[in-house]
């Protein structure tokens, strides 16, 4: 009893893999064929329709025709991008300068502190110090920081300092970064 359990099952689990399979190569064989012709039958059944509705053509209008032709496509690169160049520039990210780094190129300009401010002759100069506690007497048009940082202008509370960089597509752009002066309260100047 058990035997014949056994190879009914045995059966059943044959049949149902013969139908999967009979299903699956069906319905391959099903898509192949209708995606076989494509979307050019219909254009070439309308041709020929077109063609044996119209009277024979003389041979200037044959010259005609042939002149009608489009040409096959070709690619003109003027005024796009080139598909194989980076979007962003892998140079390298500073020009190398023959010229060894002052100490202050050596900081980011956020790391810096601005503690005084100075007036005297030649105008105003500024203290800034950084996280170690050491100081740095800056003037206008001192370069600071990593970026090619230069001090453009230092007034009575602030210090602007211009940044040139190059942005994602090789564009030269210009940032200005202000250090204030902190008051003493807010941890800055004694």
């Amino acid at each position: 009893m058990q035997r014949k359990q056994r190879r009914m099952a045995r059966g059943k689990v044959t049949w149902v893999y013969y139908l999967r399979t009979i299903l699956v190569v069906g319905s391959s064989l099903f898509l192949i064929w209708g995606c076989e012709g494509g979307s050019q039958t219909p254009r070439v059944t309308v041709a020929k329709r077109q063609q044996s509705h119209r009277t024979p053509p003389k041979k200037n209008e044959e010259k005609v025709v042939d002149e009608k032709k489009e040409d096959p496509y070709t690619y003109n690169p003027v005024g796009k991008r080139d598909p194989f160049k980076p979007f962003i520039a892998l140079g390298p990210k500073k020009p190398v300068s023959k010229a060894p780094l002052t100490p202050l190129q050596r900081y980011d300009v956020s790391e810096l502190k601005l503690v005084g401010i100075l007036k005297g002759p030649r105008g105003y100069r500024a203290l800034v110090e950084d996280a170690g506690g050491k100081g740095f007497i800056i003037g206008k048009g001192t370069l600071i920081g990593r970026e090619n940082g230069k001090v453009k202008e230092i007034h009575e509370d602030r210090v602007i300092v211009e940044q040139r960089y190059k942005d994602i597509f090789g564009q030269m752009k210009h940032r200005e970064i202000t250090i204030p002066l902190r008051k003493p309260g807010e941890g800055g100047a004694k």
